[in-house]
């Protein structure tokens, strides 16, 4: 589809838009609620929503059969167990450890479902309905005391104390950790089984492999980012309690491999809850697989006391049903998160940066336009692969104008040209930052299509070729946009017949511009913020 300068609907580049490296941290974010006492420590995994009420847990650990983290409700701490009892999903097939997982479930007295867990060719494993479902149907209802939560945690004779102040996820990857290593002890054994030990996320890959594979992606700053955090984590954890204590955090089971690999799982199968504003290991639902296309999510029901999942379309017997993991994920994000690229997501996209020049004589009155408006300095705006926001082009005008009686006509909701000089000034300002960006990769496209069909490349090798394919076409379409809005700029008929440039004073600076990648940057470093 060919890229067009126009916003799918009003505010689609509103401030909750983020760069690529926000909008990954916010999916790892999440608030303080008053019943949860793990609190965040590392910006890097802290969630920034504030949804929905505090999740009341006392009806937890009620008549379930599982053992809930209520005072006294845990049998006192083993020791770690030898490496042959350490509980990971390589060593089982998942498919038998579904039917298992399934048995033992009902055993506990869950409650019957219209969903079975079952092996996709395509997905590995998924949920299917068992009979026909219409948009609007109830297709899963996990009690709470079925869920793993920070409750579960803050109440754990091991890991609550070094888990504390760390927020859901870390907490969660505590847990992980310690009940893998107690094996089929665990209370949640059939469950664990279920669980991969690792993902394919780039988290978890060599720097060297990261540095090569993801080289040009604005994902890989992104990546070392977070596994330095990580690691700063850990350092804490190792130093604060692992060594402190190694009959109860044996070396095997709490060294940073078995920490990044348990985060990486987590991160991948914890659900945020927005209602409840937690996230939660949930039975079942966190096998349900993500599709782009799809608006149903699971949450929180005060009423059912619940996490539930309505369905937003029909289903018919034994087809896979769907969630959606977010609307606004990009593909850098879906790989570090859940270790997997969607190359038709329609959400995918890069981000940009812009800002007001610091020397502009007229930055303060721009500056009122644009907080009237909602927008900072330096804002970030995304370009996907067949659209960006006339936010972004408003926002390039207003930066570019010298002209204060031209200020009336900035209007961000509107695709409106303020002038046609200024109008070539950013297109080719944009056109030089997209090839300055397409630049940064190895290759073309022709050889990411190679190695994603290469039988002999590796999972992650398929993987990053896929990210780049991707973030490579959004740049390509963005500048094919780009000229089909410069060329009748470019030549406008004049009186003699022939064609006249109406910005030739300044077009000798642009052409080179489109030739030389790092022109825009040097004639304008500003502007564009990296």
């Amino acid at each position: 589809m060919s890229a067009v300068f126009s916003s799918p609907k009003p505010g689609v580049c509103n401030l909750r838009v983020q760069n690529n490296r926000q909008q990954v941290s916010a999916h790892l974010q999440r608030s303080t609620t008053a019943s949860c006492s793990c609190q965040n420590s590392v910006s890097s995994f802290n969630r920034s929503h504030r949804l929905g009420h505090n999740y009341h847990n006392s009806s937890l650990g009620g008549n379930s059969k599982i053992r809930k983290g209520c005072s006294g409700g845990w049998e006192a701490p083993k020791p770690v167990r030898k490496r042959a009892s350490i509980c990971m999903a390589a060593e089982v097939d998942r498919a038998v450890a579904a039917t298992e997982f399934a048995g033992w479930l009902k055993e506990q007295g869950f409650p019957e479902q219209v969903l079975e867990i079952k092996m996709f060719e395509k997905e590995g494993l998924g949920c299917a309905a068992t009979r026909p479902l219409k948009a609007g149907d109830i297709a899963l209802t996990v009690p709470e005391n079925f869920c793993v939560t920070a409750f579960d945690v803050n109440n754990h004779p091991v890991v609550s104390a070094p888990a504390r102040g760390r927020g859901d996820l870390i907490g969660l990857t505590l847990w992980l950790m310690y009940e893998r290593t107690q094996g089929e002890s665990s209370a949640w054994y059939p469950f664990l089984k279920l669980f991969p030990e690792a993902t394919s996320s780039p988290l978890l890959w060599s720097e060297a492999e990261r540095d090569e594979q993801l080289k040009g992606s604005p994902a890989l700053e992104e990546v070392k980012d977070r596994v330095a955090a990580l690691e700063e984590v850990f350092e804490e954890l190792d130093s604060g309690y692992f060594q402190k204590d190694p009959q109860t955090f044996g070396s095997e089971g709490f060294s940073l491999t078995a920490f990044k690999n348990a985060f990486s799982t987590i991160l991948s199968r914890a659900t945020y809850l927005p209602t409840a504003d937690i996230f939660a290991l949930v039975p079942y639902g966190d096998c349900l697989n993500h599709k782009a296309e799809c608006e149903a999510s699971l949450d929180f029901s005060t009423e059912e006391e619940a996490v539930v999942l309505r369905v937003d379309r029909d289903y018919r017997v034994g087809e896979q049903v769907f969630v959606s993991y977010g609307a606004d994920r990009s593909n850098s994000d879906l790989l570090i998160s859940y270790g997997f690229v969607d190359q038709s997501n329609p959400n995918d996209y890069l981000s940009i940066e812009v800002e007001l020049l610091p020397t502009d004589r007229l930055m303060g009155f721009k500056q009122q336009i644009l907080e009237q408006a909602g927008f900072d300095s330096p804002q970030t705006f995304p370009l996907f692969k067949d659209r960006f926001p006339t936010q972004l082009l408003t926002y390039m005008r207003l930066s570019r104008l010298s002209d204060v009686g031209l200020f009336a006509k900035i209007v961000f909701d509107q695709d409106v040209v303020v002038d046609q000089s200024n109008e070539y000034e950013i297109l080719m300002l944009l056109m030089g930052e997209c090839r300055v960006a397409l630049q940064a990769y190895s290759g073309g496209s022709d050889e990411e299509s190679r190695i994603i069909n290469d039988k002999k490349a590796s999972i992650n090798e398929k993987l990053a070729a896929q990210l780049r394919l991707c973030e490579k076409q959004i740049l390509i379409s963005s500048m094919a946009a780009l000229r089909n809005r410069l060329a009748p700029i470019r030549g406008i008929p004049v009186k003699g017949g022939g064609l006249k440039d109406p910005n030739s004073d300044i077009m000798e600076m642009f052409d080179m511009a489109e030739q030389i990648a790092s022109a825009p940057s040097k004639f304008l470093s500003n502007i564009f913020k990296k």
